[in-house]
């Protein structure tokens, strides 16, 4: 067989990988060159690609363990010279996958490091080919183009899936159809229910909160201290499951404040409906971090829009119009006002139950308290007019909660 001209054959791949030939295409333009098969392994021996057919669990192909030591003499080999490199048996024993293929080769760079090895077969009975072995090893520049190629997509893929959550937030990708396409590109499935999650998280250390999500496995949204998600199926169980994790990781349950918002049928899809479940979420995270600010020792860490009560109607409403009817109804009542009126509302109304609400003495709200309950009820506390002062109580906590951070 008449083998081309090394420099040609470098030539032909290289022009190949910048037409964005992969590395199975390389592999077999040059198994064509040299007469063999040849496979491309990763530092720990494992398939990355293969010029002929082989299982379609790549796994299934890695080096076998026996040969260990084989293949960290074919790497570190060029290192050490000629004299030690023999002495290791880099040039007589081949490195043998585990389905049998047997093959010999060099080191892969990429820069200053290794992106693996490349592997011409040896053909049973014959020893090493220097000839097929110079042909191989002028492959490594097209097998690193493609390598830097990888990186440099899976980089910006990462980037994309900020970008990408963020959009799905707003509304922003239409039409539906073309929704379910980029949510399904991401591994994101909003045909079936799914829900906008909102998290913050309440710590100190910033770096080990980037670094919780670094093996949850599906795209987020971080920004500081807030992060978003979608979840999809079992909204409440993937809630718990994602809480867990993030626990886990940051040593700390009460450290994350999670929410979700109303679950989305998904079918049919509707970019609207979504986006309107995040902003739910953002509501309903607001209204967890405001109900923590006044009981810091409670451990509820996750709210889902449907465990909500009255909230839930409130949250339909405009912000303008919600603020408008909290201040006519409360008549400028301060903060530490409404959430005396709050704690009344939401227990059973006794001063112990109330002081205890807010962490403080029943002497100090002896006098306050039935003076706030008459003067707001026209010393009538009729069913109706209580249910106003809750709504309007409510109503009060979710626009001051809404209020951006600075």
């Amino acid at each position: 067989m008449t083998r081309p001209d090394p420099a040609r054959l470098e030539a032909d791949l290289v022009a190949a990988a910048l037409d964005g030939a992969e590395w199975p295409e390389l592999l077999a333009q040059l198994a064509g060159a040299v007469g063999r098969s040849v496979r491309l392994l990763d530092m720990t021996g494992n398939l990355l690609a293969a010029s002929e057919p082989t299982d379609a669990d790549p796994a299934g192909q890695a080096a076998r363990g026996s040969t260990a030591v084989a293949m960290a003499a074919l790497l570190v080999g060029p290192a050490l010279g000629p004299p030690l490199s023999d002495a290791l048996g880099r040039a007589d024993a081949p490195v043998v996958c585990r389905d049998g293929w047997r093959g010999h080769g060099d080191p892969v760079r990429m820069g200053n490091r290794y992106l693996g090895a490349l592997l011409v077969e040896a053909a049973a009975g014959e020893g090493t080919d220097a000839c097929a072995w110079r042909l191989a090893a002028v492959a490594g520049t097209a097998l690193a183009i493609v390598a830097v190629r990888r990186e440099a997509h899976a980089a910006a893929l990462a980037r994309r899936v900020d970008v990408v959550i963020d959009d799905i937030r707003h509304g922003a990708i239409r039409p539906a159809a073309e929704f379910v396409r980029v949510a399904e590109s991401f591994g994101l499935d909003v045909c079936i229910p799914h829900a906008g999650v909102a998290l913050r998280y309440m710590g100190t250390d910033p770096d080990a909160w980037v670094a919780a999500w670094g093996s949850i496995g599906f795209p987020v949204l971080r920004e500081g201290e807030r992060a978003w998600t979608l979840l999809s199926g079992d909204v409440p169980a993937e809630l718990a499951r994602l809480c867990g994790h993030l626990a886990y990781q940051l040593g700390s349950s009460p450290a994350v404040l999670a929410a979700a918002g109303p679950a989305v049928p998904g079918d049919p899809a509707d970019p609207a409906e979504t986006a309107a479940s995040f902003r739910s979420a953002d509501a309903v995270l607001a209204l967890l971090r405001t109900s923590h600010e006044r009981a810091p020792d409670q451990e509820r860490t996750t709210l889902l829009f449907d465990e909500l009560g009255l909230e839930r109607l409130l949250l339909g409403v405009p912000a303008a119009r919600l603020r408008a009817f909290a201040e006519r109804v409360l008549a400028g009542l301060d903060p530490g006002g409404v959430d005396l009126l709050s704690a009344y509302l939401e227990t059973d109304g006794t001063l112990d139950a109330v002081a205890d609400r807010l962490d403080t003495q029943p002497a100090k709200l002896r006098r306050r308290l039935p003076t706030l309950v008459d003067g707001l009820t026209n010393a009538d506390p009729t069913t109706a007019r209580l249910t106003t002062l809750h709504a309007a109580a409510l109503a009060h906590h979710l626009t001051t909660a809404a209020t951006p951070d600075p």
